[in-house]
């Protein structure tokens, strides 16, 4: 007899905290941005990228389509000077994202960093959430999971976790599950592309999810 079954891979407060947030971005923004498959470096990136002013603004231009925000209203700064991995604010009322020339020539971080900012414009700039909400970045963190772009945050997500309080690599890991299992995913393709320690936790937490949906069927249809 089995007595314990799969273990969530993220501690009790996280896996409550995920599973409300996706609640409330379903809410918020329908089921949507989980019918087409996620965005994968190969479906994005072109051959012979090399960081430059254009090819970082088309980067910006899908992203934003993908993400459902207006490409017209964000503009692209890129900087020689010492700037973080992206910084987003708002001037004459237009989002503007700005990254540093050197994190622009590495176009997975890039992608990460620009999906991020514009979860921010969907969140903050669209006044979904206030701007003093405590848990903005990690918020900011998980909706690029819901809108497909969570390849590209997982990647990066060890590095960013050291300037800022966004989603560990568990908690990545968990909301890749989550949005997997939303898809009908078991065993989704695109895990080839996810680095060993993310793609490890989204095994973990779909055979965490399969389990608690075959003892407690009414979780399967939570979110």
């Amino acid at each position: 007899m089995r007595w314990f079954g799969p273990r969530c891979p993220v501690r009790p407060e996280e896996h409550a905290w995920l599973e409300s947030s996706l609640t409330w971005l379903a809410a918020e923004f329908g089921r949507d941005p989980l019918k087409p498959p996620p965005v994968r470096p190969a479906d994005l990136v072109p051959e012979g990228y090399a960081g430059g002013v254009q090819e970082a603004r088309t980067l910006l231009d899908a992203v934003c389509v993908r993400m459902g925000v207006d490409p017209v209203r964000v503009e692209l700064e890129l900087h020689s000077g010492p700037v973080p991995d992206g910084h987003h604010r708002v001037r004459a009322g237009h989002p503007v994202i700005t990254v540093g020339f050197g994190h622009a020539a590495s176009p997975v971080p890039l992608v990460a960093t620009i999906a991020h900012e514009l979860a921010h414009v969907l969140l903050l700039g669209d006044e979904r959430i206030a701007p003093e909400h405590p848990d903005s970045e990690r918020l900011a963190d998980l909706a690029t999971v819901y809108f497909g772009m969570g390849v590209f945050g997982s990647a990066t997500a060890v590095r960013c976790a050291r300037r800022r309080p966004g989603m560990n690599l568990p908690l990545y890991g968990y909301a890749l599950a989550h949005y997997a299992w939303q898809r009908g995913e078991t065993a989704p393709d695109w895990a080839a592309d996810l680095r060993f320690a993310p793609r490890l936790y989204l095994r973990r937490g779909l055979r965490h999810l399969a389990y608690r949906a075959a003892t407690d069927p009414a979780s399967a249809h939570s979110l």
